[in-house]
């Protein structure tokens, strides 16, 4: 018999010459990759989609799964930031629904706390899985897996859900979990995340964790201020972006980026609080009157980043922010033909080939442009690299840093503390709707960073002690 739970041959990478991947029965083993090669692999594993190009051998037996069910049989069990854990059911309702534990909330509950005991983990059992914060609910999964007693956890991208600190306590319980006869491979594009386990395979050119260069220029005045705001999901945010600065808020899904996202472009209304650009206020401002004053943004990943190619031509989703400029409508109706020169002229300057719009990296670089070619004083941006590779990153904080070397003001929403830190001139954290710390990034670690972003420390004045 082999000793190897899971191999994985002829994956669709130039970083591994030989495209092969090879995680021993019991062993702790990650992988390397860009994101989009850690989503293909995770959905393969899973039976979520099959391209045929890489072969998967489980215990030296071919394997296809149909279906997640079928995967579960096999006992392999993948966990996604997105996960399956939603709505209003805790945990514990979550635990009572797996196949053999039919049993009573008090006994579902001790056979998790021990569980969780003998592995190190920590669990909320009674809020609804909706209220959790994005590490709780990635926990969970981890937890019901175990439960199901699955041989393999293969862990796709959980620096999209954890901070690093988060990853170093989860990484001692799965190592206990392994000298338990359990088998994880941990698919990421960070190498800090890969450094954890106890062997790593480079499928991608590893990060360059270096600043991306950027002018030497002094802060300018205030152009946007929030104060006070408080409502959907909100507590008493304030803030100040300047110009010439990248303000980087860094919190984890579900901290309250996309409400103040919102907040800040007109979609929603504060209870409570004010909102000024350059000294006016602008709290009764429509979205198009705060473009017209000149707040640009540009939407995260759950919104297509404000480019939805697959409902909207190419040249219409270009002209979103300027259709109602002459040189683009007339007595009311829409001039294509302009449209689609203006939409070929952005293309041929970003050198994007035709059919090449649709990809993920060239859909935000081409919002990214559209927002930003004209008359702005504020810039916006939530998430702007989710799930992009290291060199598609980098082209667009480049762009970011070339605004603000504009001396436009940038106010940076992520939940990519290295983003947050290596992008941002100043960083604020957001957790649960409240601002947790102020930092420098010159001076401020990943890890301490991560502290702020999951509500552990507040304030931002005691430093961290890594030692």
């Amino acid at each position: 018999m082999t000793d190897y739970a899971l191999e994985i041959e002829h994956i669709p990478t130039v970083g591994n010459g030989e495209g092969l991947l090879k995680v021993r029965t019991g062993e702790f083993r990650a992988a390397l990759a860009e994101p989009s090669l850690c989503a293909l692999l995770s959905a393969e594993l899973v039976g979520f989609s099959c391209t045929g190009e890489a072969e998967y051998t489980l215990h030296g037996q071919p394997y296809f799964p149909r279906s997640p069910r079928a995967a579960l049989k096999k006992g392999v069990a993948v966990v996604t930031p997105e996960g399956a854990l939603a709505g209003d059911l805790s945990l514990t309702d979550h635990i009572r629904l797996l196949p053999g534990m039919l049993c009573g909330k008090k006994k579902a509950r001790e056979k998790a706390e021990a569980l969780c005991a003998a592995y190190g983990f920590s669990a909320d059992w009674t809020a609804p899985a909706g209220a959790l914060s994005a590490g709780d609910r990635y926990r969970g999964e981890i937890l019901l897996a175990l439960l199901r007693n699955s041989e393999i956890l293969v862990l796709c991208q959980p620096e999209a859900a954890l901070t690093l600190l988060e990853l170093e306590q989860l990484s001692a319980g799965l190592r206990k979990a392994c000298q338990q006869g359990k088998t994880v491979l941990l698919l990421t594009c960070r190498t800090g995340a890969a450094a954890l386990a106890d062997a790593y395979d480079a499928l991608s050119p590893e990060p360059d964790d270096t600043p991306p260069g950027r002018l030497d220029i002094a802060v300018g005045s205030v152009v946007l201020e929030a104060r006070n705001l408080t409502g959907n999901g909100l507590k008493d945010v304030s803030f100040e972006a300047r110009t010439g600065e990248i303000l980087a808020i860094a919190g984890l899904p579900g901290s309250g980026k996309q409400a103040l996202l919102d907040i800040l472009t007109g979609t929603l209304t504060p209870k409570e609080g004010r909102l000024r650009l350059n000294g006016r206020e602008i709290n009764d401002y429509s979205v198009r009157e705060r473009v017209r004053a000149g707040v640009a943004c540009m939407p995260g990943t759950d919104r297509d980043c404000g480019f939805p190619l697959e409902s909207v031509s190419v040249r219409e989703s270009m002209a979103l922010r300027r259709y109602r400029e002459p040189a683009y409508q007339e007595s009311g109706f829409l001039r294509k033909g302009e449209m689609g020169r203006y939409a070929g002229d952005v293309l041929t300057w970003l050198n994007i080939q035709p059919g090449e719009e649709t990809s993920a990296e060239n859909r935000r670089r081409c919002a990214l442009t559209r927002e930003t070619d004209g008359n702005f004083h504020a810039l916006a941006v939530l998430d702007p690299t989710k799930g992009l590779g290291e060199a598609a990153a980098r082209d667009i904080w480049n762009r970011l840093i070339t605004l603000r070397d504009e001396r436009r003001a940038v106010v940076l929403l992520t939940s990519d503390a290295r983003e947050a830190l290596l992008a941002g001139d100043r960083v604020l954290t957001l957790y649960r709707g409240e601002i947790t710390g102020a930092f420098d990034p010159a001076v401020t670690t990943e890890k301490e960073l991560g502290l702020y972003m999951t509500g552990r420390r507040q304030g931002g004045e005691e430093r961290f002690d890594e030692e």
